[in-house]
């Protein structure tokens, strides 16, 4: 593809993408407002942990294969992909099963599912690795509104599926069957629309080879979703399920402006990225500007969420989480401690510094289970939500995107600093000024957040405007690469 039609499917793809997580977690949260009142606290806390060992899994299901097709020229193989799920996803899925009392070893307080909710699970990571193949396809090719209908009909079944178990008491399983049924009829809607598209290439003798040069891949993506889910591991060596449910409960709604649009703009800048790639302007226009609009949602959000902690938690989930207050007001900053990584791993991938990148995440992955464990010994549930300020491997990220490009890090940084501090004084006054948790403080919040959101359209909307027109660069020609 040119640069131009690039840039096109950049736009329409990064659209469907935000819609369609704007849908997904749009209903989760809805579906929340109703399950936190009939699920106990005990339940969710073993199904997000759970839930976390599978996601793991996951990765080590994946291989970093879905990673790596897409820098491999067309045409890729998407039949390797596809036999690689088929063979290694199945034997993990059944080394899954009958290890569940194993896994089971790791939480401190059992629970009397959890045995049974692991073996059912190891259903959904099977599924979840069909589903990826007719994704990946739809994601490298900049065709993601071609995978919005199965992503809302994935998400309607899971809330209806979901509410009417819970209603019927039927407690943790009713996420659990409602996540398996849900990735069924996802899986399956996908290949139906992959259906005559998509190019099965089998590249005979080369599936070993596939694997081999994913390799790198497969570690970052395996220390990925390590570093995002470690939390609920190490809490759950140490603390009963309701600590456990109270926590990754304050988690999500500190993390819910990552979890909404992250995954929307990494599936889409990377293919674009590698189009990019001789085109050092555009490549790192791209990544700036795509930060930009992840720190531009994150710095509000915390704001927010630090001033109305208790109101936002009875709101989304009802009185019996409001004791995720402190551990929130603790959480809501953490994901803007380090804003080079959350894309930062995209760029790195389009130039094959995978080991950069290992490096990165094990660090980061190191510190929170080191200072995690630690300070979960000294201070309690809230210790691991300190643990998170402690990303030692983002010093290696901030160095490689620097030396990759040195101008456009420049101008990114001072970007940074600007949408870092435009929220200061509004949020400041509100502190200030209100009661607090009051619905004064909470309305006159919502107008503080609008002010920063007006105030970063004004700075940057010329910007946007220039980089999706295809007239002139997003940032300044970087140098370095």
């Amino acid at each position: 593809m040119s640069a131009s039609e690039t840039t096109h499917r950049l736009f329409r793809s990064t659209g469907a993408a935000t819609f369609s997580q704007i849908w997904r977690v749009g209903v989760t949260l809805g579906v929340q407002l109703l399950l936190r009142r009939f699920i106990v606290k005990e339940d969710w806390g073993v199904y997000e942990w759970a839930l976390s060992i599978f996601l793991i899994l996951g990765a080590v299901r994946d291989l970093g294969i879905l990673f790596h097709v897409v820098r491999i020229p067309r045409p890729r193989p998407y039949g390797n992909l596809l036999l690689v799920q088929i063979v290694w996803g199945s034997l993990l899925a059944v080394t899954a099963f009958f290890g569940a009392d194993l896994l089971a070893l790791a939480l401190a307080s059992p629970h009397p599912e959890v045995v049974s909710i692991v073996r059912a699970l190891a259903l959904f990571l099977f599924l979840e690795g069909l589903a990826s193949v007719p994704r990946v396809f739809f994601d490298a090719e900049l065709l993601v509104g071609r995978t919005v209908l199965p992503e809302i009909l994935r998400n309607l079944v899971f809330a209806v599926t979901s509410i009417v178990l819970a209603l019927r008491g039927n407690g943790a399983w009713s996420l659990v069957i409602a996540l398996i049924l849900s990735t069924a009829v996802y899986a399956a809607f996908l290949w139906i629309r992959a259906a005559g598209s998509i190019p099965l290439h089998f590249e005979r003798g080369k599936t070993m080879t596939l694997i081999l040069h994913s390799l790198p891949l497969a570690v970052i993506w395996f220390l990925a979703i390590f570093v995002q889910r470690v939390d609920p591991l190490i809490l759950g060596t140490r603390f009963d399920a309701d600590t456990l449910g109270v926590y990754t409960y304050a988690y999500l709604v500190a993390f819910l402006v990552a979890t909404l649009f992250v995954p929307a703009l990494t599936r889409t800048l990377y293919p674009a990225l590698v189009e990019y790639r001789d085109d050092e302007a555009r490549f790192f226009g791209a990544y700036r500007l795509g930060t930009l609009i992840v720190v531009g949602l994150e710095a509000p959000a915390a704001a927010f969420l630090f001033v109305n902690a208790e109101l936002s938690l009875w709101i989304i989930g009802g009185p019996q989480w409001t004791a995720a207050s402190p551990l929130l007001r603790v959480l809501c900053f953490a994901p803007l401690i380090d804003p080079f990584s959350r894309l930062g791993g995209e760029v790195l991938k389009t130039h094959h510094k995978d080991g950069t990148w290992i490096l990165s995440a094990a660090m980061t992955l190191a510190s929170f289970i080191g200072f995690g464990w630690f300070l979960t010994g000294r201070l309690g549930a809230i210790g691991m939500a300190w643990a998170n300020y402690l990303q030692l491997g983002s010093v290696v990220m901030l160095v490689a995107i620097y030396r990759l490009g040195p101008a456009a890090f420049r101008k990114l940084l001072a970007d940074l600093f600007w949408m870092y501090a435009a929220p200061v004084l509004p949020f400041g006054a509100v502190l200030l000024l209100t009661s607090a948790e009051s619905w004064t403080r909470f309305a006159v919040s919502i107008a503080a957040a609008a002010l920063v959101f007006a105030l970063y359209a004004w700075k940057y909307g010329d910007d946007f405007r220039r980089f999706f027109s295809r007239r002139e660069p997003a940032s300044p020609e970087p140098t370095g690469v």
